[in-house]
């Protein structure tokens, strides 16, 4: 039986880890804790993150996935993140930027793509016994290997939203509401796009299809079209979990604004934000949006005080969406969704060559 002669740990400390992979996982550890970029359930969430992937055949792609969206993902959080400060608050009310992520945050960005690798270690469990080895192959194993492209859109949705969302905010071009590129909102808002944003998104895409192309075992049956074809749709597979997060932002999440500063109010640990004295407030709303949409080059802040005119009973208000989830929910229900289409579109290519 599996359970009897699968010793995941043997697994970890021969040749599915190496010691280059090994160190990297202690080095990506060392780095969160020095530099406060996980609390101390984050690095352990990381840690075990780490081991799941490590335990698969293919640690080498899975690593790489994981850590390239680590590494490059944090680099772009703490891209100017003095200039970041300024522009949005912190819910706890110290400036904006805050790079300290949970255990939730970890697992809101990876818990699908580790789910699949299990699902999919067990069943090439026995020919991996049987054979000593296993390829990956679109035109040959069907719905089996699809469960690693959907390990692999997952992680293009994932880091091209997270460099959109990174490094959009500093756009010189204000971020416009996705379902209606006519509004400009402040920066920091929930659905809001730009220019860069959607370019960065691209860029983060293309770099997890880059790995996926190098480091994938392929078979050596599989063609140049199937690797071309799944690059191109782990691509493609960035570009719609940035739109598919924007739009579940900016419809079923909160944006809270600090009306006596006119700025965004982030979340701390990816949670709500705590909002006094009630719901959205539609005037207030269209107002800001008025003044922001017709007086281009205008302090945030000194607009909004403008609009509002005396003292409210809080300081923040519901800017746009509605207080149904939170940003971590939001991550991961993008996630799940484009590991989906990846396991789909693999099943899909699958059959039709």
């Amino acid at each position: 039986m599996v359970i009897l002669t699968f010793d995941p740990l043997r697994r970890f400390r021969q040749n599915h880890a190496s010691p280059p992979l090994r160190l990297l996982t202690l080095y990506a550890s060392y780095r969160a804790y020095s530099h406060k970029s996980l609390t101390p359930l984050g690095i352990l969430a990381a840690l075990i993150t780490s081991i799941v992937h490590a335990l698969h055949p293919f640690s080498t792609l899975n690593m790489l996935l994981l850590f390239g969206f680590y590494f490059v993902g944090n680099s772009a959080t703490k891209r100017k993140l003095d200039i970041k400060r300024t522009l949005t608050l912190s819910s706890t009310g110290s400036g904006g930027g805050v790079v300290t992520r949970t255990h939730v945050q970890v697992l809101a960005n990876s818990l699908c793509a580790s789910a699949l690798i299990l699902v999919h270690y067990a069943v090439i469990y026995d020919d991996l016994k049987k054979n000593g080895d296993v390829k990956f192959s679109l035109l040959e194993a069907g719905w089996r290997d699809s469960l690693m492209v959907g390990v692999m859109t997952q992680y293009s949705a994932v880091l091209s939203d997270t460099l959109s969302s990174e490094l959009g905010i500093l756009s010189k071009s204000k971020p416009r509401l996705i379902y209606n590129l006519s509004e400009t909102v402040p920066p920091g808002t929930n659905g809001g796009v730009t220019l860069t944003g959607t370019l960065a998104g691209l860029a983060g895409s293309a770099f997890i299809a880059v790995i996926t192309v190098l480091f994938t075992p392929f078979s050596e049956k599989e063609s140049f079209e199937s690797k071309a074809a799944l690059a191109s749709v782990v691509i493609l597979a960035g570009l719609l979990g940035t739109v598919l997060d924007s739009l579940l932002g900016a419809t079923l999440q909160a944006s809270v604004i600090d009306v006596k500063q006119g700025k965004i109010v982030e979340s701390d640990g990816g949670e709500k934000v705590l909002v006094g004295g009630g719901g959205v407030n539609k005037s207030l709303q269209g107002a800001v949006r008025g003044k922001l949409g017709r007086s281009e080059g205008a302090k945030a802040t000194a607009e909004t005080k403008a609009v509002v005119g005396h003292e409210e009973a809080s300081s923040r208000k519901v800017y746009t969406g509605i207080d149904l989830l939170s940003n971590n929910a939001v991550n991961l229900l993008m996630a799940a969704s484009m590991a989906a289409f990846g396991v789909g579109w693999g099943f899909w290519y699958s059959k039709v060559e």
